[in-house]
């Protein structure tokens, strides 16, 4: 028996509407702002450059502690300068009033609102220029723009490091004082000094509430050697690997990372250990 043919069946394709995609990319940009935090600010003075702002904040900290450095594009502002803020307020009234009490140092003190942007400094209320750097001499050797700047790392857990940059004001260091501290910040916007002279840290790698990362803690024949310090989710050391670098997880609380080792040439040689992390406070 033979089964009649069936009719051939037009198979088509659904071309993508780009009115619809649209609609989809408005609707999330809507949505994003919708969800950005608006605060008022009580603004002060701004700079271009860090240096200089840098040096007209360092006054206003005598009798203003509690204010900071922002960038004016972590507000949505198409151009971005650096801006010194008083105080920070979520409705206008408490505002007001901060900008009467910050006008005795600041007589043209004003108040703005800022679309805070999520994941930035504003948002965690911290300076963007250390009050430190106002401090720094104008003829100050190895010292670039960026290294003005402190730094902002999200962890995937939600909490943040922090990459402070600042001065210390010791003439015979090496370095022209050249510092970085490492500010863990969790997710109650508590904040933990974790290391205050970490050189060049590295980006932290996160488990369970531990948190690892490397520093530059010296040379050995010539050769750069490091660190790798490990946290618990309170900010307590754990403990230092010294003379290692490029930590990973190689299981549950297990660090790997690789060894430096010079050799009798004076080369460093690498070999990858494992190391058992101590039991701390975990993120609950």
């Amino acid at each position: 028996m033979i089964t009649p043919a069936q009719p051939a069946v037009k198979r088509t394709t659904r071309k993508s509407r780009p009115g619809a995609l649209a609609v989809l990319v408005l609707f999330l940009t809507l949505a994003s702002h919708v969800h950005a935090e608006r605060v008022w600010i009580v603004a002060g003075p701004s700079d271009p450059s860090v240096s200089g702002i840098a040096k007209k904040a360092e006054p206003l900290y005598r009798s203003v502690p509690d204010g900071f450095v922002i960038q004016t594009a972590d507000c949505g502002d198409k151009q971005n300068v650096f801006m010194w803020v008083g105080a920070t307020a979520n409705a206008d009234k408490p505002a007001l009033a901060a900008r009467l009490r910050i006008r005795q140092t600041v007589p043209d003190a004003y108040m703005r609102l800022c679309d805070v942007r999520p994941g930035s400094l504003v948002a965690l209320r911290m300076s963007v220029v250390d009050r430190s750097i106002g401090l720094l001499p104008d003829n100050a050797a190895n010292w670039e723009a960026g290294d003005r700047l402190s730094l902002l790392r999200p962890l995937p857990d939600g909490r943040s490091l922090v990459i402070v940059r600042y001065f210390a004001n010791d003439p015979s260091d090496p370095f022209g004082g050249k510092r970085e501290r490492v500010v863990l910040v969790n997710r109650g916007g508590k904040r933990v000094a974790l290391d205050n002279d970490c050189v060049n840290p590295s980006d932290a790698i996160a488990q369970h509430g531990y948190v690892a990362f490397e520093c530059v803690r010296g040379l050995a024949s010539d050769n750069v050697v490091h660190g790798v310090a490990v946290f618990d989710d309170s900010g307590a050391k754990l403990f230092e690997a010294s003379r290692c670098r490029d930590p990973k997880w190689a299981g549950e609380r297990v660090l790997a990372c690789d060894s430096e080792v010079v050799d009798a040439n004076g080369q460093l040689q690498f070999r990858r250990k494992r190391i058992a992390v101590p039991g701390g406070r975990e993120l609950m």
